[in-house]
């Protein structure tokens, strides 16, 4: 057990750390154009913001990593890619999915978080497993056998989490973000109510329940990776993957955008971070069932 003297510098390091790769990320992927949008008090806010933003995503950060039977090489790099992953990969494919926000974003924008975001990843990762003195193997780790079971089995889990993402992604979508005044008006949309509602996305998007099933499956490799390395018990370690998918994701949408506007950030924020939650809690929940031997 690191003393407590030893994780409070350790994890100041990593703060500030993470506060300068964040900035010079955000620098590197947002045109000029974008800040320049920003009315001072949104300026003045999105630099207190930062702080807590930053806050909250070194904590789970840095619970993932000292919770973490791996060491090394194997878990920096398990690291970035839950980081990347979660953070960057998966909140912009679905931003990229969408035209009516897609279309909003200055040209190369998209792309530039994409790319911008691995060496902030990787280096922070790196960072994570030095400072936090996880460089060598825990005596203390007992291997796991946690995700192995019989391909029927598997099959199974997935179908039922495919299933899952679709309902909570369509339920938490109408009823914590679509009834949100403005919001509607935002995406070019009306609010018809839930069941027909439903129905005009099955007709204008029939793609889109395929879509979340892949990006569901996604979540799964995530989770899945989380499930592996993390060395907690059952309900610790759901909790991890729940808070992971929550705040990795939605803990920028705190900070002023105006592209998007506070209003529709807000929505999001409360919908993500409730869904994603239960989502990540709910589905390591079924994956350990009968098979944390750990």
């Amino acid at each position: 057990m690191m003393p407590l003297f030893g994780l409070a510098w350790r994890t100041l390091v990593l703060y500030m750390s993470f506060y300068v790769l964040f900035t010079i990320s955000a620098l590197l992927a947002t045109p000029p154009s974008v800040g320049q949008l920003l009315t001072p008090e949104q300026a003045q806010r999105s630099a207190a913001m930062q702080l807590v933003v930053s806050a909250l995503m070194v904590g789970i950060l840095i619970h993932l990593t000292l919770r973490s039977r791996w060491h090394g090489w194997k878990l920096a790099a398990a690291m970035a890619l839950i980081f990347y992953g979660i953070h960057t990969f998966m909140s912009q494919i679905e931003t990229a999915a969408f035209p009516a926000v897609a279309n909003r974003l200055p040209d190369g924008m998209l792309k530039g978080f994409l790319l911008a975001d691995i060496p902030f990843a990787v280096a922070f990762s790196m960072l994570c497993v030095w400072i936090l003195r996880k460089t060598k193997p825990d005596d203390t780790a007992a291997r796991s056998d946690r995700l192995v079971m019989p391909i029927r089995e598997w099959a199974w889990k997935l179908a039922a989490i495919a299933a899952l993402y679709v309902v909570i992604y369509f339920v938490f979508g109408y009823f914590v973000a679509w009834r949100t005044p403005g919001l509607p008006e935002y995406y070019g949309g009306q609010d018809l109510g839930f069941l027909p509602g439903l129905g005009v996305t099955m007709r204008e998007t029939p793609w889109l329940p395929f879509f979340q099933v892949f990006r569901a499956l996604l979540w799964t490799g995530l989770g899945g990776l989380i499930i592996r390395m993390h060395k907690g018990g059952t309900l610790e370690t759901s909790f991890a993957v729940g808070l992971a998918f929550s705040i990795l994701m939605v803990a920028p949408l705190l900070l002023p955008n105006p592209i998007m506007g506070d209003v529709v950030a807000r929505a999001h924020l409360v919908e993500v971070s409730t869904s994603n939650l239960l989502f990540g809690f709910l589905i390591s929940m079924l994956l350990l069932h009968r098979s944390n031997r750990a």
